[in-house]
């Protein structure tokens, strides 16, 4: 069989096997963590991830259970590197690292643990476990501290402390772990599980070197990060040269003030190269400041998810891409004591959603059709959890209440190819599970009452989005439990993608003072018709709530947007839709222009009629051209001739140095009031300025160009700048 020979001696084969032999020991770290880990955060829902680094610290290999995990890896060997010297460390060490700030953690509650791997005396890599424990210590109950001013009375903080020494963990440091963590034995066992994947990587790396030697590990590790530099740089060169930006809020509401911190991207694409840059105001005192981790790790995540996900992950996909975060001290390069225990979640999300923008932006105007279907709506990025402490009636013992299910189900992007899916949690979460009812109620001081689609929660869009989950919990097994809730998308909702809607937003409540227990007692079932109670109004972010026996916690997660115009959706697919419970008759009618006869099939003259009743009442009047039957569904604009088009119509849009919005028909109403229109959920801001919604048309087709997320007064939402090198300014530190 003949094969391609590269670099003189190694042909791809020989590169692949190899790859792949090297991800099987990250892959079989992951199921050591899994198979000795007491946790269901690890279990069931599999908050973790593991990694391979050569000597160098240049990834080999991940296993990427949590994606935004690849940034951890190398910051928190670096972290170890900087504070041993390598003469010092020796087999059998291992470190723990899960400060943002100093070890390179995503936030305190994901732990690494950093082992290096030897043969015969030398350092030939380095292996790096990661996962989520159910609490870290501190004010921050399962690693979030909602109430923190600054990082000292967030959790405890590891910068790469050895806790380990000839494969021991240190008395000292396991009797301080046990006395300062909530839940000393199933914390003080995860850290062993930690520990034991890492010894199986040990051995599996040290079988495969004494098989093939350490000079054809190397070179064959150089081809294979050399080939995905290579695939990174060919995506990168199918992307139009240019700028492209976006803009969003990261919300915080947990103190009696609405604030709205605004986080900007700006993506260069260069010839085979990309910098991604992020500005932000100054960092503040509440956890959702991001830190170097978060944001180069969901960076990664967005990237790995939207354009890289064909191309094998080591340190060859890195060299291609650059990042710069700006000056230090801001939201989004926050510096030690800034709190940022959400850092992944609050403003590390909003980069996931960010970076989709900017990516698509470029999709879209690629001539190359494998990148131009990379183009897809929003993910909700929607993440609503509560976490407490109290002690379980069951067994008399310390409990964490972090119910992962509950907190995790926001509906996905819409892509080219299909809609989004619905129970789709976050884009980092690429080999996570939702864990079952039953593992959820024997772990959690509750029962879960219901776990179900909430219709129209989708994005609408020629494919729309995931729509979300609504999930209710009750405590039943704790007479008290002190903690906090939160959801990270409450008023600034995902946006549309090629016109197409957003998603909704997401929502708590606690219901107090229920007549669950006599229901139960009686052998009922609680549903929403036999549950009684009462509510109060609240923050969609509070440090300090309380949770009685009897209270009842539900969640609504926001949906992923849509991409392309709804008006050219498939109306069978609507149709199918609506007799699935995933969209209602108003929406359908309103957002979709699909009207069903009296036996339920779709009525393709009243259909039409409606559609074209929809677009003039974009513009105000008939529109002036028919869309193309071939126009393209989710590319809406192009430049031609120096001028935007619109691809539906050819409208001209003006010069391709100016915003093609100034020439649309833009639609703008406060959030809330249009939401209610199109069905959809969000958060009324009620201080500063409102949250809007922009409809852009086209003048002469009616059809939907881009619907925008911004607030009142802002400039009009930057268009792309293909051909156009344009970076921010570097800014002193």
């Amino acid at each position: 069989m003949s094969t391609t020979h590269v670099a003189g001696t190694y042909d791809v084969i020989d590169i692949e096997v190899h790859g792949k032999s090297i991800r099987n020991i990250a892959n079989e770290m992951a199921v050591t963590l899994m198979r000795t880990s007491g946790s269901p955060v690890v279990t069931d829902a599999k908050d973790f991830s593991t990694c391979i680094m050569d000597a160098k610290n240049e990834q080999l290999a991940f296993s990427g259970f949590v994606t935004f995990h690849i940034s951890t890896a190398v910051l928190g060997v670096q972290a170890v590197l900087e504070r041993n010297p390598i003469e010092q460390i020796r087999p059998g060490d291992a470190f723990m690292c899960n400060d943002p700030h100093s070890s390179g953690a995503i936030h305190q509650g994901d732990v690494g643990i950093v082992m290096p791997f030897f043969l015969d005396g030398e350092i030939v890599g380095w292996g790096y476990v990661n996962e989520h424990v159910l609490d870290i210590g501190g004010s921050a109950v399962s690693g979030f501290a909602l109430g923190a001013y600054d990082s000292f009375s967030e959790t405890l903080a590891f910068p790469g402390t050895r806790i380990v020494r000839d494969g021991r963990i240190d008395p000292q440091w396991e009797q301080f772990l046990a006395t300062n963590v909530r839940l000393a034995g199933t914390v003080l066992n995860d850290i062993r599980s930690m520990i034991a994947a890492n010894n199986a990587g040990q051995r599996r790396l040290e079988a495969m070197l004494r098989e093939i030697g350490l000079e054809r590990f190397n070179a064959l590790n150089e081809e294979a990060k050399r080939l995905s530099e290579q695939a990174v740089r060919d995506l990168i060169s199918s992307l139009p040269d240019g700028t492209y930006d976006s803009t969003d809020w990261v919300e915080f509401d947990a103190r009696g003030i609405e604030e709205l911190h605004e986080v900007t991207t700006r993506l260069i694409v260069d010839g085979d190269e990309m910098t991604i840059q992020f500005r932000g105001g100054p960092q503040t005192d509440s956890f959702i400041n991001g830190a170097k981790p978060a944001m180069l790790g969901q960076s990664w995540t967005t990237m790995l998810a939207q354009l890289t996900y064909d191309i094998p992950v080591n340190a060859g996909i890195w060299r291609p891409v650059h990042f710069d975060l700006g000056p230090q001290g801001t939201i989004v390069n926050a510096s030690a004591p800034a709190p940022v225990s959400m850092s992944h979640i609050q403003t590390g999300m909003r980069v996931n959603k960010m970076l989709n923008d900017v990516f698509s932006q470029a999709c879209s105007l690629s001539s190359d059709p494998r990148v131009s279907s990379r183009v897809s709506g929003q993910p909700a990025q929607n993440q609503t959890y509560f976490t407490a402490f109290g002690v379980d009636r069951r067994s008399g013992q310390p409990v964490v209440a972090f119910p992962m299910s509950v907190g995790m189900a926001a509906g996905g992007p819409a892509q080219t190819v299909t809609d989004g899916l619905e129970v789709y949690g976050a884009t980092c979460m690429n080999g996570c599970d939702m864990p079952d009812v039953e593992i959820e109620e024997t772990s959690q001081p509750g029962m879960i009452l219901w776990r179900r689609i909430a219709p129209d929660t989708a994005g609408a869009g020629v494919h729309r989005g995931g729509n979300g989950v609504s999930t209710c919990l009750a405590i039943l097994h704790c007479d008290r439990m002190n903690g906090g809730a939160y959801t990270n998308t409450a008023q600034v909702p995902p946006r549309g993608t090629a016109g197409g809607y957003p998603g909704a937003a997401g929502t708590w409540e606690i219901l107090r003072d229920t007549n669950i227990v006599e229901l139960l007692e009686r052998g009922e079932h609680p549903t929403e018709e036999t549950l009684k109670g009462g509510t109060e109004p609240g923050p969609s972010q509070s440090a300090s709530l309380v949770f009685n026996r009897g209270d009842v916690y539900t969640v609504v997660h926001g949906g992923g947007s849509g991409v392309g115009d709804p008006l050219r959706r498939d109306p069978e697919m609507v149709r199918k839709d609506l007799a699935d419970g995933y969209v209602s008759e108003a929406v359908a009618r309103e957002l979709y222009g699909v009207v069903l006869d009296g036996e339920g099939r779709v009525d393709r003259a009243a259909t039409e009629q409606q559609r074209a009743a929809i677009r003039a009442a974009r513009l105000g009047h008939a529109p002036e051209y028919e869309v193309r039957a071939d126009a393209p569904l989710f590319a809406p604009l192009k430049v031609a001739d120096g001028r935007w088009r619109c691809t539906q119509c050819d409208h001209d849009l003006g010069d391709e140095h100016g915003n093609w919005r100034a020439a649309a028909v833009v639609r703008e109403n406060e959030i809330s009031k249009r939401y209610a229109e199109l069905n959809l959920r969000v958060r009324p801001r009620v201080q500063g300025e409102p949250v809007v919604l922009r409809e852009n048309f086209c003048p002469g087709c009616g059809s939907s160009l881009s619907v925008d997320v911004t607030l009142e007064g802002h400039d009009l939402v930057a268009a792309s700048r293909p051909g156009i090198k344009d970076p921010f300014a570097q800014q002193p530190a």
